[in-house]
């Protein structure tokens, strides 16, 4: 009897031992071992840098707020707040379209140098958006033909860019306009009444010195003009 009791003892000790057991290596196996918690920290870190690897590079790529571009030396910001001053003020006054259009050319120049130095920049699609559609607005042949150029520019070199995708949708239905005809320059002919004809004298000027046509070179005021030879005296 002492001896079953023992052995139950003894079955219940070890099946007590292998739950303890198995229990740990459920338990190590669960928590990471040193060298998976440095392997871990090591690709975190790395992940880091590449992030802030990328950041510097897209820095790179942008160009800075305090540099300047063209004749003008505008900033990236000064030329977007150029093209929208430009087209306020035309907006109120369309008689200073060539001052408009002047200044335009010469912050296309800016946008142009900008574009050379820092080409992958995010902000020039939309800078010559903006800048075609000023030149749309100006009633004059020469800046409906910028304005034509300045969207192939757009439409080619940044074809991908929600500004070209805008563009297209707005050239798809845009109705420009009409230009003002230009006003005729007036000739001495114009100015005379329709159906009449130009007298004798009224293309000739004489010259300094020179009398008017039927008048005697000789001929002066309070006095009686010569008698021209080849006619009868005057009978007294």
């Amino acid at each position: 009897m002492k001896r079953v009791i023992g052995l139950v003892f003894m079955c219940g000790a070890a099946s007590c031992m292998s739950v303890a057991s198995a229990a740990g290596t459920q338990v190590a196996a669960a928590a990471p071992s040193h060298a998976q918690r440095t392997a871990a920290q090591q690709t975190a870190a790395q992940r880091a840098a590449a992030q802030a690897a990328a950041r510097a590079a897209a820095l790179l790529l942008l160009a800075p707020a305090d540099e300047y571009f063209g004749p003008l030396k505008q900033s990236v910001v000064g030329m977007r707040n150029s093209i929208r001053e430009l087209g306020w003020n035309y907006d109120v006054n369309h008689d200073i379209w060539h001052q408009t259009f002047v200044s335009a050319l010469l912050t296309e120049r800016a946008v142009r140098d900008w574009v050379k130095k820092y080409p992958h920049d995010g902000q020039i699609p939309r800078t010559i958006f903006l800048l075609q559609r000023l030149y749309t607005k100006v009633l004059s042949q020469e800046s409906r033909d910028h304005a034509h150029a300045i969207a192939q520019w757009l439409l080619v070199s940044y074809a991908k860019s929600p500004q070209a995708r805008q563009l297209r949708k707005t050239l798809a239905v845009e109705q420009l306009a009409p230009l003002p005809s230009p006003t005729p320059s007036l000739s001495p002919e114009s100015s005379l009444a329709p159906g009449s004809s130009p007298g004798p004298d009224a293309t000739q000027t004489p010259f300094p010195g020179q009398a008017s046509p039927g008048v005697p070179p000789s001929a002066t005021p309070g006095q009686p003009s010569p008698v021209p030879s080849g006619s009868p005296a005057p009978r007294r």
